[in-house]
């Protein structure tokens, strides 16, 4: 089969598999247009206790409906290898947390179960290197853990690792099976993980399993069951590395799921540098171009998200996929393992992505438009810009609550943001400058926690910048308050939803929007929610208390709607300037 042509640019992570155009993310080394099985690919991976495992595996599991030899697929024997890779000098693992994300009936609870018995008593504590082959042993007292959004659910994955044992597993190592935990001799142990605070700050486990991830939300309580399981496996010993696992459908983006939460952080880490990428991500997709009204696109859609899965029946999946009952969204999450819009979605989040054009380069002296929003301690602080001269957009600064103990008493750094607003202007020409204040108060005098700054920057630049954003008698060469309650708010609010709604329409039908990629601006447009008012469609977060913010796809907006108003403005010109266009302060 011919492979399609990749897409212009994939996510972060993501590769495209050779034979079948499958998006796939599992970081096997070498060249990625090469079979996974190629010589020189082979050469390139790191040491493993996998194929010692795949071995004892293969001997002592059996199939849980057939009862036959167990036998890894190539693509989980894939992440069996790379799950177990580790550094023999010092017997680390190279992956401290991971999940394995894949379409409905591509055999996730057997593999889950599979592993769940090799942490039980299988060779995964680092022995020893003999003639090259990586080898290991038994722990002398393991605890694994199985988890999911309810006990019965749980229960569920119990049931498939009992029926896993071969006879002469259970025989030789006398290990008594039950219905909430399963022991052998020793202090070895599978049990469940209950949602009980008190019973899930017990003993440390030495690997725990979240399955179906896409439904632990804070609300349904799996989100504290997974923040607990990851606490407890964070505490392990040096000699132990307890690691969390989990196994998950596509997410549905919005939900705030734990599967959602770790998506995320993968795709952050992926702007990181290899060393700093602990997160083993497997997942197997469809190429996103698929349309799911298209029954020869879907066919071949299902046929790459079941690449893996020899026993899938591509024609029920299809009927299935193509039933007028099961929603587009529904398509895409369990048939394509794709990331479905929400039906709220402000920007189909995959039209976003292709987008990202990171290797535009703005270089000095370039005239630009900038709009921070501001925020004091909930929301973040985000500083965007758009090029005169074709409208790309950049992220220039972030800045949120850290999570956990780090955000207690967190303020938005005005320091910090200062400096990099005045970067911007000695870098760039900066031609026209929002700024979205926080209605917030500083605790310490009571004003507006940003009207010192915002007046100092209008003092500063006010004759530098051809356009002000509240122009006019009276008016402010920065300051662009969205509040309706200030003045001339009517017309800001409408200028930025017609913005709002001419980015859409640049994303997903123009596509002559670019952008350059930054993980936290991506994680924001795809947050945002399409929001009615007086004068069409804007955007905001799926409601005021989500800790799922919007901040840096209103900055885009903003930035992208000063660069229009640049545009029409007779004072600008739109050719670049000799040099950077300093600042005399």
């Amino acid at each position: 089969m011919t492979a399609p042509a990749a897409p212009a640019l994939l996510m972060p992570g993501y590769r495209v598999d050779p034979d079948t155009g499958a998006w796939t993310t599992l970081p096997w080394p070498g060249d990625p247009s090469l079979p996974y099985s190629d010589p020189s690919r082979l050469e390139e991976l790191p040491p493993s206790l996998g194929p010692h495992i795949i071995v004892w595996a293969h001997r002592n599991l059996v199939e849980p409906n057939s009862g036959k030899p167990w036998r890894f697929t190539p693509g989980q024997a894939r992440f069996v290898h790379l799950w177990y890779a580790l550094d023999p000098d010092t017997g680390r693992w190279l992956y401290r947390t991971g999940v394995k994300r894949g379409a409905k009936g591509t055999g996730k609870d057997p593999f889950a179960a599979a592993l769940a018995i090799i942490e039980f008593c299988g060779p995964v504590q680092f022995d020893r290197v003999v003639d090259g082959m990586v080898l290991g042993r038994r722990r002398r007292m393991s605890l694994v853990q199985l988890a999911a959004n309810s006990l019965n659910q749980a229960s569920k994955l119990m049931r498939m690792v009992n029926s896993m044992f071969s006879a002469d597993l259970v025989h030789s190592l006398n290990i008594d099976v039950g219905q909430t935990r399963t022991v052998m001799p020793g202090g070895c142990r599978i049990e469940l993980l209950t949602a009980s605070e008190k019973s899930m700050e017990g003993d440390p486990p030495t690997a725990v399993f979240l399955n179906e991830s896409h439904h632990m939300t804070a609300a349904s309580g799996g989100e504290k069951t997974a923040d607990t399981a990851r606490r407890n496996a964070g505490k392990s010993p040096a000699s132990i590395q307890a690691r969390v696992l989990e196994l998950t459908n596509a997410h549905s983006p919005g939900m705030d799921s734990v599967a959602e939460k770790s998506f995320d952080e993968w795709q952050i880490q992926q702007m990181r540098p290899e060393p700093l990428r602990d997160m083993l991500y497997d997942s197997t997709e469809a190429d996103p171009t698929t349309n799911p009204g298209d029954p020869v696109s879907m066919r071949h859609g299902i046929e790459q998200a079941y690449m893996d899965a020899p026993w899938a029946d591509i024609d029920r999946l299809l009927s299935e996929a193509l039933d007028s009952r099961t929603s587009p969204a529904e398509t895409i999450r369990f048939y394509l393992n794709g990331l479905a819009a929400a039906e709220d979605a402000w920007v189909d989040p995959r039209a976003f992505d292709d987008c990202a054009q990171p290797d535009i380069t703005v270089e000095e002296g370039e005239k630009i438009a900038m709009f921070l929003d501001c925020s004091k301690s909930g929301d973040a602080t985000t500083l965007s810009a758009c090029r005169l001269s074709d409208g790309h957009v950049l992220s220039l600064g972030g800045w949120r609550k850290p999570h956990g103990e780090r955000g207690k008493g967190w303020l938005a750094p005005r320091e910090v943001v200062d400096a990099v607003v005045r970067e911007a202007f000695d870098f760039y020409d900066v031609v026209w400058f929002g700024v979205d204040p926080s209605p917030a108060t500083d605790d310490d005098t009571e004003a507006l926690y940003w009207k010192p700054m915002i007046d100092r920057w209008h003092r500063d630049f006010q004759k530098h910048l051809k356009v002000w954003a509240t122009p006019g008698a009276g008016g402010h060469s920065v300051l662009f308050d969205m509040r309706l309650s200030t003045s001339g708010a009517v017309k800001r609010n409408k200028l930025f939803t017609e913005a709002a709604m001419q980015t859409v329409l640049d994303i997903e039908e123009e596509h002559t929007l670019t952008h350059d990629g930054a993980p936290m601006l991506r994680n924001h447009v795809h947050n945002a929610r399409r929001r009615p008012n007086q004068w069409g469609i804007g955007l905001g977060k799926i409601n005021r208390s989500s800790n799922d913010l919007v901040d840096y796809a209103v900055t885009m907006v903003g930035a992208r709607m000063g660069r229009q108003l640049a545009l029409l403005n007779p004072k600008v010109k739109t050719s670049r300037n000799r040099g950077a266009r300093r600042v005399r302060l």
